[in-house]
């Protein structure tokens, strides 16, 4: 996922899209996963990750090559849209598994988040150094490799009945064989899927996932723009990409020894305020690599910290049958913050200026944990779920 979220600003860039088609592109990615993740999650709690997790790693490894083959906007923005989804279903169906091995453990959860960040640690780098030493071309060829990887531990996931003796050791397994009936959105998944949010905690992860979310929708979009304008070169966005998936790494593996002080809640609005901040003030470093790089870290650590409490506060709230709808949910706010954040931020940096698209999303993101801070606070921890 993210060497397509890193090569794609590039390569759009490349062929001479401005900032709001940019904005576009990257959105784009995020249009089907808002539509179809609930009905996703419903398919892997039905039949099981692996399956699912099949069809879409091969979907990756068939389109990567073709966007260098179609240059032009309108093609790219029908693969982004494609792409997206398969995408998506990878993570959603990653997420369930691991849901379902740690039951809502944060320490287990810190370290899935970590085994997570090695992939995206190492991919802005070396997707950065191929963009620099090699053409897009390569870059594309390469995010297929990678996926052809992905697609041989897959099929290393179990997907066979589950056993008492074993119950704990194994990952979420499909209910039943099913039909082509099954294949296709139901109103009662997604009924029942928002249905969740009239879980206290539900709700209040989701929104803040919205809210973090927005930083790497920024991240994956204008931020990497202003870089290009400022003349830093791919490598060196490369590394700013991967500082922060390295902090959020170390930060996942903290995170159950914070959460020991901390309520989910606070840590929850705290560091999704922070991390917010931190990107929102970029166009006030003034292009210094160091204070980029600081900046990234620290947002990273925050992060970092914030992803494995999500995971906990949702797999705790839940049953385990309703394990992939909660992380469908999750995931479709997610990609309804990256639908909407880029094109906005876009429109305000070719309307006013990139630095004011910054400052004005940053400050409105901001009001919105304050928000999600005082409603938080009025429901008891015990009662949340």
């Amino acid at each position: 996922m993210d060497a397509y979220v890193f090569i794609i600003p590039l390569w759009a860039v490349l062929i001479g899209a401005n900032a709001t088609e940019v904005g576009l592109l990257v959105g784009a990615r995020s249009l089907l996963p808002g539509l179809l993740a609930i009905h996703g999650g419903a398919l892997i709690d039905r039949f099981g990750p692996r399956r699912i997790m099949v069809v879409f790693v091969v979907v990756i490894i068939v389109m990567a090559p073709l966007y260098t083959l179609l240059p032009w906007f309108i093609p790219l923005l029908v693969m982004q849209t494609l792409i997206g989804l398969a995408l998506t279903m990878q993570w959603v169906g990653a997420q369930t598994t691991i849901a379902h091995l740690s039951r809502g453990e944060t320490t287990y959860l810190g370290r899935f988040s970590f085994a997570s960040r090695v992939g995206t640690f190492i991919a802005p780098i070396v997707f950065g150094a191929l963009w620099d030493l090699t053409n897009p071309t390569v870059c594309f060829i390469g995010v297929s490799l990678w996926a052809a990887l992905m697609l041989t531990l897959t099929l290393g996931i179990g997907d066979g009945p589950e056993k008492p003796a074993t119950a704990q050791l194994t990952a979420a397994q499909p209910t039943d064989h099913g039909n082509l009936r099954d294949l296709l959105p139901k109103w009662s998944d997604y009924r029942d899927t928002i249905a969740l949010c009239a879980i206290p905690a539900i709700a209040i992860s989701v929104a803040a996932c919205f809210l973090r979310n927005s930083t790497s929708s920024m991240q994956g979009s204008i931020y990497v723009v202003y870089l290009t304008q400022i003349g830093i070169t791919g490598t060196v966005i490369g590394i700013l990409f991967a500082a922060i998936e390295g902090a959020s790494g170390i930060g996942s593996l903290f995170a159950g020894r914070v959460a020991r002080h901390f309520t989910p809640f606070a840590m929850l609005v705290g560091t999704t305020a922070a991390a917010i901040a931190l990107i929102a003030v970029t166009p006030l470093l003034g292009g210094v690599i160091a204070l980029l790089l600081v900046a990234q870290v620290a947002r990273g650590l925050l992060q970092g910290i914030n992803q494995p409490v999500v995971f906990s506060v949702q797999a705790k709230a839940v049953p385990r049958e309703k394990q992939g709808a909660a992380v469908a949910l999750r995931v479709t706010v997610n990609r309804i913050s990256s639908i909407t954040v880029p094109p906005i931020m876009g429109i305000i940096a070719d309307t006013f200026s990139i630095t004011a698209s910054f400052l004005v999303l940053g400050a409105i993101l901001i009001a919105g944990t304050g928000v999600l801070w005082l409603f938080a606070r009025r429901i008891p921890e015990a009662a949340a779920t």
